[in-house]
């Protein structure tokens, strides 16, 4: 038990911008108010876990919280800022107990909610249209369902909007065809070359319908987003694997970026709208079964608090990327590493989707195969190795080199995870480390990667051999493996493996951090037609069910098209999906009344 003495301490931990500094009232040893006192998180992402962080620790008398709220690094601060101020007043024994406040049980109660009568069951409300999730997909299905008339309710297994991949994201939306900002720009580009560009990095693996649809829809939706929706874009960027397809396609720059360079410029004018035109939001419920007839039509979703029944059900609640289990039976290639992407994406939508009988595709794809280095708990970020400007290898569990690392990054991650235990050692220099947070993808770290050094997360060393001994490599092989990086740079030239950027030599500090395969969520998942109707085994429709975004399959093909992609995939099939439950409600509504009326 604690034994602390009364009054207000002040303590201090590291965020991902700086210090997060509080002030922290004790009494009759317990903590009675924690007050922020400095921070400079990034606004909107971390605005919702700064104020549920000083709450829950009064609450719950603890400085070792996990919870949900999108934002785990400002959270994890405050409660290190806590720890470091009641530390001052005495002894904080027993303030440090786990307190789990992450709800991923699912509680059914073993009941089978398939085939029954849905008069046998209560229900705590009812709508037209039922959307699960709330990110980038199920933000566009209500805003679309809305629009064409229908009622909505939005469930969210999070406390916020803020906790969606979408937010977590870099902030692109991927359209070519001549958007208004490509015209803008001078590029020129067209629908026909935009798709034989998706045509040849999808190389026949992607799904010819909905690579049509996003081609057909991708222009007019960025423009519904910049014009009816408000999204803020700054400019059109060429990230993706433009130059490779030149012989297929003439290359376009597609990636459109936000203003605020960040997902949350994305999700916050998408929430704002669906609020806006009328959707009704619940949030901390977490949708566990589809609940169908006896007739196999989906009728309603049973949820941890209770049954909501609907005429029409949208799934759009991300893909599987955090859930281990599936990844190992799926695309064991990504269970090495961890996903940058949401805490959320366990694919619960796709288990509901396959108890009722959906059809499954593409499960072995990622949305990009792309790499990353664990940068916190449940924090993963990408070094954007191919733009440093300062020194990096990637080495091995045997301290070497095993090929040239300027690649792009969909045949680096494949590499990788080729390698002895699917992953390598990033080892650079302070020369990078004073340019963060740049050096990496959103989640960026903290400047001069101070709080990833405190926690442990990467490493840092004055010499070659103590970094070794850090990251349990041989100390010679490692010595010998720099010294010949550097010795081949200072005659302008990678003679292992013909290396062309970044030819400069290592100086200490060294630092040194995991980098594996990882993504921001998988591609594959339920199969939809291009009305975004869920397919069964036997390419029927499932009545009464849609679907969009990363819960689906067949979207991408072979290669990762660039930045922006999984987001237009969500905009381009949630906007359909809204639009088709919408017209599925009218068309009972119809034969309901043409039933009552003979």
């Amino acid at each position: 038990m604690a034994n602390l003495k009364d009054g207000v301490y002040q303590g201090q931990g590291s965020g991902n911008r700086g210090e997060v500094k509080v002030s922290v009232t004790v009494k009759d040893n317990k903590i009675t108010d924690v007050t922020i006192d400095q921070q400079d998180e990034t606004s909107g992402i971390s605005t919702a876990a700064l104020k549920k962080a000083p709450k829950l620790i009064v609450e719950h008398q603890s400085y070792n919280i996990d919870a949900v709220t999108g934002a785990t690094i400002s959270f994890q601060a405050v409660q290190k800022a806590v720890k470091d101020a009641v530390s001052k007043a005495g002894d904080p024994s027993g303030l440090d107990k786990k307190v789990d406040l992450r709800n991923t049980e699912k509680n059914d109660n073993g009941k089978d909610y398939r085939n029954v009568n849905p008069d046998d069951l209560q229900f705590e409300d009812q709508t037209d249209i039922l959307v699960i999730g709330a990110g980038a997909a199920g933000l566009s299905a209500s805003i679309a369902a809305r629009q064409k008339g229908a009622a909505v309710i939005c469930l969210e297994y999070t406390s916020s909007y803020m906790l969606s991949d979408m937010t977590l994201s870099g902030g692109y939306y991927n359209a070519g065809g001549g958007t208004s900002l490509q015209k803008a720009q001078g590029i020129a580009d067209s629908k026909e070359n935009w798709n034989n560009y998706l045509k040849a990095v999808g190389q026949g693996y992607e799904d010819a319908g909905m690579r049509e649809t996003i081609v057909e829809h991708g222009a007019e939706d960025y423009e519904w987003l910049a014009g009816e929706v408000g999204v803020n874009f700054q400019e059109v960027q060429e990230i993706g694997n433009e130059e490779a397809m030149k012989d297929y396609a003439t290359p376009a720059a597609r990636s459109h970026l936000t203003v605020e360079k960040s997902g949350y410029g994305l999700s916050k004018p998408l929430y704002n709208k669906a609020k806006e035109v009328g959707t009704k939001f619940i949030f901390n419920i977490t949708a566990e079964n589809l609940i169908t007839d006896e007739n196999n039509n989906v009728v309603g979703v049973h949820t941890n608090k209770g049954n909501y029944k609907a005429q029409s059900v949208v799934i759009a609640t991300a893909g599987f990327s955090r859930n281990k289990e599936m990844l190992k039976s799926f695309a064991p290639d990504f269970a090495v590493g961890e996903s940058y992407g949401s805490i959320r994406q366990m694919g619960d939508g796709i288990t509901m989707g396959a108890e009722i009988g959906a059809k499954l595709k593409d499960m072995w794809m990622p949305i990009a195969n792309s790499i990353g280095t664990q940068s916190g708990d449940n924090v993963c970020i990408g070094p954007l190795c191919t733009a440093w400007t300062k020194p990096y290898i990637w080495v091995g569990t045997d301290a070497k080199r095993h090929f040239r690392e300027d690649m792009y990054f969909e045949y680096a991650s494949k590499k990788i995870a080729s390698l002895d235990q699917g992953y390598v050692w990033l080892i650079f220099d302070e020369g990078m480390a004073n340019e963060m947070p740049a050096a990496f993808s959103a989640p960026a770290p903290s400047p001069h990667l101070k709080r990833e050094v405190e926690d442990g997360y990467f490493k840092k060393a004055d010499t070659i051999q103590e970094l070794a001994q850090q990251i349990n490599l041989n100390p010679e092989v490692l010595e010998q493996t720099i010294k010949k990086w550097n010795n081949d740079v200072t005659k302008g030239e990678d003679t292992e493996f013909g290396r062309q950027k970044d030819l400069t030599a290592f100086k200490a500090p060294f630092y040194a951090a995991k980098l594996a395969p990882s993504t921001p969520d998988m591609a594959g998942g339920l199969a939809i037609n291009t009305k975004a109707e869920v397919l069964d085994n036997f390419d029927h429709k499932i009545n009464n069910l849609y679907a969009a975004g990363s819960t689906t399959g067949g979207w991408r093909g072979m290669t990762y098209p660039g930045c922006g992609m999984g987001i237009t995939n969500a905009v381009v099939f949630g906007k359909i999906a809204g639009e088709s439950a919408a017209t599925n409600v009218k068309v009972e509504a119809d034969t309901s009344s043409a039933a009552s009326q003979s």
